[in-house]
C-alpha cells in the first residue's frame, strides 16, 4: 500500500489597507484605487517522508529578501515542515507592491534604471511621500507575514486529498518580440510596416493542470500553468491580480466559492 496523500490550502490577501507604489515600470505610479484583490494561495503537499509547499502570490517578483524572510518566519513555527522544500512563485503581475528588495542580485531599481539614462541636466525629485503610501520595508514585512501566515494554514490543513492531471489549450500569451528584415528586433515593435519580418518567437498554448479532491471526491483546488504573465493592465495605476483575477472569479462562479486556485507562470518572459 502507497503512501497516504495529504494536501491542504489556504489563500490570504495581500491587498494592502494603504496606497502603495506600484511595480513594473520605470517609472512611479501609486495605487489610486483597488481594480480586483491581490493575494497569496498555498497549497501544501504531503505523502510518507515527502512534503513541498508552493505559493503563488500577486506579485511582479519574488525577492531573496522576500523568501529568506518568509522562511525565518515559518522556523520552529510549523510542526513537521522542512522550510527549505517550499517554493514562492510570482504571477508576474505589474500592478502590485515594490517592495524591499535590498540584497537581491538580481535586482534592478527603477531608480537605477533612472539614473543611468538621465540627461546630465535633469534630476530626479521624488514626488510622492506620505504615510498614506506604503514604503518597500513596509511592504517587506507586510508581505511576509501574509505569506507565511498562508503556508502555515495550508500545512495545518492538510487532508486526505486525490489528484487528476489534466491538460488543454487556449492561445493566451504571444511573443511581444518583433524581427525586422534587417534582423534587428524590438520589445512592442511595430508590424504595420513594409520590413516586418516575422515574431521572435512562437506561443505556447499549452495549459498544464491538475484537480485536487478531497477523501470526498469533491473538487478542493486547481493548479493551472500558463505560459504568460500577468501583463494585461500593466501601466495602470490601480491594484490588481490581472488577468488571474477574472479566471479566478469565473471558477468560483462555476465550481464555488470555496474553490483553491494556485496561479502557476511558466517560462514565458516575451509572451503577453
Amino acid at each position: 500500500m502507497g503512501n497516504k496523500l495529504l494536501i491542504g490550502w489556504a489563500e490570504e490577501s495581500i491587498t494592502p489597507d494603504k496606497k502603495i507604489k506600484l511595480a513594473g515600470q520605470f517609472f512611479e505610479r501609486i495605487s489610486e484605487y483597488v481594480e480586483t484583490p491581490i493575494s497569496v494561495t498555498a497549497m501544501a503537499v504531503e505523502s510518507g517522508e515527502e512534503q513541498m509547499v508552493i505559493c503563488s502570490c500577486d506579485l511582479v517578483s519574488i525577492g531573496e529578501n522576500l523568501g529568506r524572510l518568509v522562511r525565518d518566519n515559518l522556523k520552529e513555527k510549523v510542526f513537521g515542515l522542512d522550510v527549505n522544500k517550499i517554493i514562492i512563485n510570482a504571477t508576474h503581475t505589474h500592478t502590485a507592491m515594490v517592495y524591499d528588495r535590498t540584497g537581491t542580485a538580481s535586482s534592478v531599481s527603477s531608480l537605477d534604471v533612472l539614473k543611468r539614462y538621465m540627461p546630465e541636466d535633469k534630476t530626479y525629485v521624488e514626488r510622492a511621500s506620505s504615510d498614506d503610501i506604503m514604503n518597500p520595508q513596509e511592504a517587506l514585512a507586510f508581505l511576509a507575514d501574509k505569506i507565511a501566515l498562508a503556508i502555515k494554514k495550508a500545512w495545518e490543513y492538510r487532508k486526505t486529498a486525490y489528484y487528476s492531471n489534466g491538460f488543454g489549450r487556449a492561445a493566451v500569451g504571444m511573443c511581444r518580440r518583433v524581427v525586422y528584415d534587417d534582423k534587428t528586433a524590438k520589445m512592442w515593435g511595430d508590424t504595420n510596416s513594409a520590413n516586418f519580418d516575422e515574431l521572435e518567437g512562437g506561443n505556447d498554448s499549452g495549459i498544464e493542470l491538475l484537480y485536487v479532491f478531497d477523501e470526498n471526491k469533491k473538487l478542493t483546488g486547481v493548479v493551472a500553468n500558463v505560459a504568460c504573465p500577468s501583463q494585461v493592465v500593466e501601466h495602470r495605476s490601480f491594484i490588481s491580480s490581472d488577468y488571474w483575477g477574472k479566471v479566478k472569479i469565473l471558477l468560483r462562479e462555476k465550481f464555488g466559492d470555496e474553490l483553491f486556485v494556485l496561479c502557476l507562470c511558466s517560462a514565458a518572459g516575451d509572451q503577453c
